[in-house]
């Protein structure tokens, strides 16, 4: 009874028996099929194949892998989409793996690494096509809490949101090594919102010249900054910290610099590692990162307290730190490098004009090829090179602009030493670029005799005495305070007129405990304007020293 009752029952035009058997058999085939399609994706079949192992290897060693938190990813985390179109699509694409196993395009480490870029950069595409859908398996930036991250991590996080930024734009490398000559240009032209990245500083296009100045003033006046009331003027507390080896090249460098594509974006140093000036100061005074010099007992970061004034002729700026016992560089026999100075302070000026020093200030000057650095060329050479023939070379490359050369070397591929010195651009090249105010403006206090320079760098670096600026100072116990008056149309050459409707940039380095060369502490780039309502004339996040107007 229940066989007829199972064979005259239709549903669809099929007796309701056939249907249960089907039924039945499409519930064993999709079982099966998905444990065939689940099995795909544990690490076990993902890490089975020979050619897997060195990607394996480096996954072992990345936080994806083992973390404080215990929470792991596999491969089909990062490279499997969760839904189920997008996963078979994934499938299917996956299959031509099989045709190159077969024909063993990567069953060597060598033509693995061959072919790295090129495997990678596809990954890069398909994530910024798809919005990194597959780190939103696990991240999210609506379930972040901003609060609860690393200063430094809270900052890329929030801007990012706000940008629209997607993840892997920042976070290349994050589960397997970079390659070695990986260059994104390629990736982010194939995306849908290209974004352009400079592979290294370039001269700046037809810059226009500096406006024409009067004769300068600050000079007549002498030390004005001394006198004024600085009680009532805002004071900006930032700590100096040392680089060590940290050249402009090395910051360019995304496979040494984790930064390095997000400062080609745009982003500023400070906005990054603002915060982090006593740890990078400590990891250069230990030698565990960026420096193979024994520094002995010498501090890694400097507190100071910096003001800024200004009225219709000068600049007036205020410095004050705290001495410290003296501290013998064991590699400097006597332990002094200056013994006639125990302090040298160095504020730089510059606009936009110089390419990068929007986001490095000063730090666009300083090269892998510069005296204590890996790639400074020996005495013999540089007494060799025809270019000692126009540029002072007899104390070493000095700072430069990448602008004054044809060239700079970036990631010392194949040997290459990173730099430019070498490469020095035409006299009249150089000219022009100096008449167009591609140059950084330098003014310097030497404490030994209470002497004031004021220079430029850009084929080299240029100090002589100034009637631009005047700088004055005294030590109180273990206070130091240091003025400065400047003017602010000086109307001589490598002296940058400053207008007070501008925005500059502004770097400090002091050379603390008779330290001479690269063995000072220095600032990030700061924003300087004058007077300016914030936000509003200026992003609040681009001015730092917003000086203050006085009355004399």
């Amino acid at each position: 009874m229940l066989k007829d009752r199972l064979r005259k029952t239709t549903i669809l035009g099929a007796s309701l028996g056939a249907a249960i058997i089907f039924f039945l058999a499409g519930i064993v085939f999709w079982g099966g099929f998905h444990t065939v399609v689940e099995a795909t994706n544990t690490m076990r079949f993902c890490t089975s194949c020979h050619e897997m192992q060195w990607v394996y290897a480096e996954y072992e060693e990345r936080p994806h892998y083992r973390n404080p938190t215990g929470v792991g990813a596999t491969c089909s985390d990062c490279h499997v989409p969760d839904a189920w179109g997008p996963k078979m699509v994934r499938k299917v694409v996956a299959s031509r793996e099989l045709w190159h196993k077969a024909l063993g395009s990567i069953n060597t480490e060598e033509k693995f690494e061959a072919k790295r870029l090129e495997l990678a950069e596809r990954v890069w595409r398909s994530m910024l096509r798809t919005d990194s859908r597959e780190c939103r398996n696990c991240h999210e930036w609506t379930t972040m809490d901003l609060e609860a991250q690393p200063a430094r991590a809270a900052r890329e996080h929030a801007r990012g949101f706000e940008q629209g930024q997607t993840c892997i734009e920042c976070h290349q490398g994050i589960a397997h090594k970079l390659p070695e000559d990986w260059d994104l240009s390629p990736v982010w032209e194939a995306a849908e919102e290209p974004v352009e990245v400079a592979e290294a500083p370039r001269p700046a296009p037809a810059p226009a010249p500096e406006p024409e100045v009067a004769d300068g003033e600050a000079v007549a006046a002498g030390d004005l900054a001394s006198g004024l009331d600085w009680s009532d003027i805002p004071a900006v507390d930032i700590k100096l910290f040392l680089t060590g080896q940290a050249s402009i090249e090395w910051i360019l460098d995304g496979s040494q610099h984790g930064g390095g594509r997000a400062f080609n974006m745009g982003d500023r140093c400070i906005w990054c590692h603002q915060g982090e000036e006593v740890d990078i100061g400590k990891l250069v005074t230990t030698g565990e990162k960026l420096e193979d010099k024994d520094l002995g007992d010498k501090r890694g970061h400097i507190p100071m307290s910096v003001q800024a004034a200004f009225d219709d002729d000068y600049l007036f700026m205020r410095f004050q730190w705290q001495a410290a016992e003296h501290a013998p560089l064991p590699f400097v026999d006597g332990g002094r490098m200056d013994p006639d100075n125990p302090v040298k302070l160095t504020v730089s000026f510059a606009d936009d004009r110089v390419e990068m020093a929007d986001r490095a200030g000063c730090w666009a000057s300083c090269h892998h090829d510069s005296p204590y650095m890996p790639d400074a060329p020996d005495a013999d050479t540089l007494a060799a090179s025809e270019i000692a023939e126009r540029i002072d070379l007899s104390r070493g490359v000095t700072k430069y602009l990448g602008e004054s050369r044809t060239s700079i070397e970036v990631r010392g591929r194949r040997g290459a030493a990173r730099g430019g010195w070498d490469k020095l651009r035409e006299d009249d090249e150089l000219e022009e670029l100096l008449r167009g105010g591609v140059y950084l403006d330098l003014a310097r206090f030497k404490s030994g005799a209470g002497r004031t320079e004021s220079g430029y760098i850009l084929e080299q670096r240029h100090f002589a005495d100034t009637e631009a600026v005047v700088f004055s100072a005294n030590q109180d116990g273990d206070t130091w305070t240091v003025y400065m008056t400047r003017a602010l149309r000086p109307g001589t050459v490598g002296d940058k007129p400053l207008s007070t409707d501008g925005k500059y940039n502004i770097g400090i380095a002091l050379h603390d405990d008779y330290a001479a060369s690269r063995f000072h502490h220095v600032s990030w780039q700061y924003g300087l304007a004058f007077d300016a309502e914030v936000p509003g004339d200026f992003d609040d996040d681009m001015v730092e020293f917003n000086a203050t107007r006085v009355s004399r």
